[in-house]
């Protein structure tokens, strides 16, 4: 499977090389289904069947950042691989599981079972209709588990195929640049709104975070220097509620819900243009492939 997706990132990053988007430009308009009459989705349909299923979340993200941050996130980026590839994009959902940043007021959340539920059920109408290719855009990692049981039961239940192109997929993997615990809120979710959303970051009150780690976290992280497989140990006490008793939880590690060694203010509006810009191209590649695929 590691080969695999190896190979699969080495086909996409050479397509992006070669600018493999025809037919497409950055100017284009995106296709949004909610702002589409059923007539645009009946021509649409006659020669595609594809569909880009933007997940997110409202929940906290510190004091700087808005609820809907990931949801933003995941909608804008899928926009504007819409923009570049044709591909409608169907919102269905702003809520996502997020019940351990609870501690900090305004997060909602649903549980895993509902929001699958309520994704495949979306995904069976619009299987009526013709669409037949369905890609989830996640940026959300709570929602991870949610999504990998939401494309296993598509791609085994129905004729239709399903596949991740958000973040932390095969399609868009982890940065190797990417700081050590920059996870939430921290520099690099910041520079991405100041790109996207500038209009609801709040720099006046970004603040770097004072990070508590539970002892045994902390016993955990230091046998890690001798055995680094112990690391997938410790990044498991990570995002977990409360009352697991593990330590966490949001209002747990950090003092103000932003999880992160870096400190926010340090973030560019130039960082997260060049993060973005670097999974739309991955995404288009991958989709402009598929198409000439299938």
């Amino acid at each position: 499977m590691r080969f695999i997706q190896i190979t699969i990132f080495l086909v996409i990053s050479t397509l992006c090389l070669c600018g493999a988007m025809p037919g497409a430009t950055a100017d284009s308009k995106a296709l949004i289904l909610p702002e589409m009459g059923w007539v645009d989705v009946e021509a649409y349909l006659k020669t595609r069947d594809m569909v880009i299923i933007p997940l997110g979340s409202t929940e906290q993200h510190g004091p700087h950042l808005p609820l809907g941050t990931d949801t933003y996130e995941a909608l804008e980026i899928s926009k504007k691989i819409s923009a570049r590839t044709g591909v409608v994009v169907a919102p269905v959902l702003w809520v996502g599981y997020s019940l351990y940043h609870a501690g900090f007021p305004g997060t909602l959340c649903l549980s895993p079972e509902t929001m699958e539920q309520v994704l495949f059920e979306t995904v069976e109408m619009l299987m009526r209709y013709g669409f037949k290719r369905f890609m989830f855009f996640n940026y959300h990692g709570g929602n991870n588990i949610v999504q990998d049981r939401v494309i296993h039961r598509i791609n085994h239940t129905t004729e239709t195929t399903a596949v991740a192109i958000g973040h932390g997929s095969a399609i868009e993997p982890q940065d190797a640049e990417e700081d050590f615990f920059d996870w939430h809120a921290g520099k690099n979710e910041t520079s991405i709104m100041l790109h996207l959303r500038p209009d609801l970051v709040r720099m006046d009150r970004a603040e770097k975070p004072e990070i508590t780690f539970s002892e045994r976290m902390e016993g955990l992280r230091e046998a890690a220097k001798i055995s680094p497989d112990l690391m997938a140990v410790w990044s498991t006490l990570f995002g977990v509620p409360e009352e697991t008793g593990k330590g966490g939880a949001s209002h747990e590690l950090s003092s103000n819900g932003v999880w992160s060694f870096n400190d926010p203010r340090e973030a560019t509006r130039e960082i997260g243009e060049r993060t973005v810009e670097g999974m739309v191209s991955r995404a288009v590649a991958f989709i402009e492939a598929w198409k000439k695929a299938e």
